[in-house]
């Protein structure tokens, strides 16, 4: 029965599939994260970090019941891997937050798109998985269009922004981290204990800082559990499924749904920038969508090739 379970933690070449659960997984964290914003506006750092670490773990937990129970999930082969990952997890987290706490939001998301560059090298670095000159070629064109799109000024200079930098290039080590614990661990518990860490750390630091709540606020922090744990869990599960130099061009995703959330709670419109920007992101994706299908195709072709050739 182990042998059963081990061969379905193995990495799975499911490029398409990895793709879809990443953008899944992105679409649900400019929601989280506009609510958490609007949150800090009331509640201090630590508070809000410790909540939604909270409220995030409930669903996940309750979620291992459904896969084998607690024991099974949450059962791994590599403590000193997952250690070192929370470690990282851990101060992207916060970096994060601090940054939420002083920086809008299409600031912090549009300095966040440095990621595919810290993606791609660690992929490369620490993976080992090439990447083809028509991928770095796609990143490069997306890069552009968020700088079309968001036209980052002065502020790129400012102790926030440099934070998010710095958040951004823990965030794609984390992503190769889970990658690799991907390949034996369950994606539930790679998705849990990050929270488990969270919540004991920033505990001690509650006694000075809580703050009172209304029931509609406790209701918002539910709401920021649930959507991030199900981003969590389905850019773990993309992990499993793809190489990180695919999934990482598909950061620019969550650029269209900041637009959207910009619109709808801030009432602030896209510009003509931001909609050619914004085009030129939709392109780079698409074009490495069709470079993944294309190399799959390939690759299969040349597979069946070599049976014929054995056989």
């Amino acid at each position: 029965m182990s042998n059963v379970v081990d061969a379905d933690r193995k990495l799975q070449n499911r490029a398409v599939m990895g793709v879809l659960l990443m953008i899944i997984g992105l679409a649900l964290y400019p929601f989280s994260d506009a609510f958490v914003k609007h949150l800090m506006g009331t509640y201090s750092i630590q508070q809000t970090t410790f909540l939604r670490a909270i409220t995030r773990l409930a669903p996940l937990l309750i979620a291992t019941y459904f896969q084998g129970g607690p024991r099974a999930v949450l059962g791994t082969k590599h403590p000193k891997k997952h250690f070192f990952r929370l470690g990282v997890n851990l101060i992207y987290t916060y970096a994060f937050m601090y940054a939420f706490s002083v920086g809008s939001l299409t600031t912090i998301y549009t300095l966040s798109y440095t990621s595919p560059f810290f993606m791609i090298l660690l992929s490369a670095i620490m993976l080992k998985e090439p990447v083809s000159r028509e991928k770095w070629m796609a990143v490069a064109v997306g890069m552009v269009g968020v700088a079309i799109a968001m036209r980052p000024g002065s502020t790129v200079f400012e102790m926030a922004a440099i934070i998010v930098l710095c958040g951004t290039f823990l965030g794609a080590l984390n992503k190769i981290l889970m990658r690799r614990l991907a390949e034996t661990e369950h994606s539930l518990a790679i998705a849990i204990y990050p929270n488990i860490l969270t919540i004991l750390v920033t505990f001690p630091f509650l006694i000075m800082t809580w703050k009172e709540m209304p029931w509609v606020h406790w209701g918002l922090f539910a709401i920021v559990g649930s959507i991030t744990a199900m981003g969590q869990y389905c850019i773990a599960q993309s992990l499993r499924f793809a190489q990180g130099s695919t999934l990482a061009p598909i950061d620019y995703s969550s650029f269209f749904w900041v637009v959207a959330l910009d619109f709808v709670w801030w009432h602030k419109s896209p510009d003509t920038f931001t909609i050619v920007g914004a085009s030129v992101i939709v392109g780079s994706n698409l074009y490495i969508l069709y470079r993944t299908r294309r190399e799959e195709a390939l690759k299969r072709k040349a597979a069946a090739a070599a049976a014929a050739n054995l056989s």
